[in-house]
């Protein structure tokens, strides 16, 4: 019988362990919670408070793994729409053209999602979810290398126990204890990129008001607006969620951190480049307390070019490669991770060497450009320190016309969306084609600039939807 161990029982962990349902006899999550009965924030996934985007490769990754996922999420609330057509989006060039990026994506929030995958995973009869077990370390033995046997758990309140395994995949999160697994092995840990931004944001949920309620040209079913980089370093968004709630989140980044009392969050949201979310939440109820969180640190930690030798041992999610959440790709690339993981196990099987090898280098492939995208974004900001993505530096006044493109340019978005929902290679951004596009658009728009002077922002977000040409 063979058996696989999944440390860490949130989504890149219920992700991992459905794939290995197929490959396996038997497979074990391990997790620190108690699993809600029903759709609750948990205490390991403190980011369950704060808004989250699937993105549309997420979306696709959750519903093959999970067949039913996205029309289960819909009955349960969850909105589905396109973003260009159903946000306001406001950044520093003004606010963005209504359109059709061509995709369209669920909004939920992070419990429910959970909830919908872990009410799918349960179904499998091979997969056993243990809950209050925390994982202490590795078991291994020596063969021809060190090989991973099994691990070290305790249930709370309980004596340690070890389980054996064929194969254990660390998805643990950003509070990942894997390195010292492997120091306490003798091994050495992966090297690590680490970029900071100083990022944090304040979150709250509100009971949305009626549309009866609502002024005529309140379109919007959420609103994204952006601080303005170097120097004005304030966002916040709105995000639609189940339930007839938005899921408010302030955002500050070179340490201007968002207040967490009621009256220094309405304010911080006032002083954003448009007073339209704090006038939206004034007409709405309030639930529950404004929660932080300055947990934003992009780590990428290299274990495709580990130097440890060590067999039987994988990882997938935020403990390889966590991403500042205001970006919001963790969810979407903790299921690809797990794409990546079952892409190695059909070509090498359960090959205790083989296997991690091939997964970290595939993932890692796929990590990078996803990298490139959201560390290279903080440096935009003066007060981010870290390793900067390679030709980041010299790309960035490209990025810096590809944003304003995409932002002012229906064609232009529709262009790059596959490449942000990570559906086409995250390194397309810079394909010759897309720079094409951009320089294209950006040349007729300074064309009309010189013919015509450029109209002032207006208050109000536009109605109509624009058309690519």
């Amino acid at each position: 019988m063979t058996h696989a161990i999944v440390v860490g029982g949130s989504l890149a962990g219920m992700c991992a362990a459905r794939v290995l349902g197929d490959f396996f006899d038997t497979v074990t999550v391990f997790d620190r919670d108690r699993y809600p009965d029903d759709v609750a924030h948990r205490t390991g996934v403190p980011q369950s408070h704060h808004a989250h985007a699937l993105l549309a490769r997420g979306q696709r990754e959750l519903e093959r793994l999970f067949p039913g996922f996205e029309r289960t999420l819909v009955e349960r609330g969850a909105h589905r729409f396109d973003f260009a057509q159903g946000f306001a989006v406001r950044r520093k060039w003004g606010w963005a053209p209504r359109c059709r990026s061509g995709l369209e994506v669920l909004w939920a929030s992070r419990p429910l999602v959970e909830s919908v995958v872990r009410e799918r995973l349960r179904r499998h009869g091979n997969i056993a979810l243990r809950e209050r077990t925390t994982v202490d370390a590795l078991r291994t033995e020596r063969r021809d290398r060190l090989h991973v046997t099994g691990v070290r758990a305790t249930p709370k309140g309980e004596v340690p126990e070890e389980i054996a395994a064929d194969l254990v995949v660390d998805a643990s999160g950003r509070g990942s204890k894997a390195p010292s697994w492997l120091a306490a092995l003798g091994l050495p840990a992966p090297e690590e990129d680490v970029v900071e931004a100083y990022a944090g944001y304040a979150s709250r949920f509100y009971r949305r008001p009626p549309a009866a309620r609502r002024p005529a040209q309140w379109w919007w079913d959420g609103l994204w607006i952006e601080g303005v980089p170097p120097d004005f370093p304030r966002g916040g968004v709105a995000f639609p969620v189940e339930d007839h709630r938005w899921l408010v989140t302030a955002v500050g980044f070179c340490k201007d951190y968002p207040p967490t009392d009621e009256k220094g969050f309405v304010e911080f949201l006032e002083s954003l480049t448009s007073p339209l979310l704090a006038q939206a939440i004034r007409m709405c109820e309030p639930l529950g307390d404004i929660v932080p969180n300055r947990s934003t640190t992009n780590r990428f930690r290299h274990y495709e070019s580990w130097r440890g030798e060590l067999d039987g041992f994988v990882a997938v999610g935020d403990g390889v490669c966590a991403f500042n959440p205001v970006y919001g790709q963790g969810m979407s690339t903790a299921a690809v991770c797990a794409a990546t993981l079952e892409k190695a196990l059909h070509t090498v099987g359960l090959s205790a060497r083989e296997l991690p090898k091939r997964h970290f280098r595939d993932q890692a492939k796929f990590l990078s450009g996803v990298w490139n995208l959201s560390a290279g974004a903080d440096f935009v900001w003066p007060t981010t320190v870290g390793t900067r993505p390679l030709g980041s530096r010299l790309f960035q006044p490209y990025f810096e016309l590809l944003g304003e493109s995409a932002h002012c340019d229906p064609a232009v978005l529709q262009r790059i969306t596959p490449i942000f929902h990570l559906i086409d290679d995250p390194n397309g951004a810079a394909s010759p084609a897309v720079v094409l596009a951009v320089l294209g658009s950006t040349l007729r728009r300074r064309l009309r600039q010189l013919r015509a002077p450029v109209p002032e922002p207006g208050p109000v977000p536009p109605s109509q939807v624009a058309d690519a040409v």
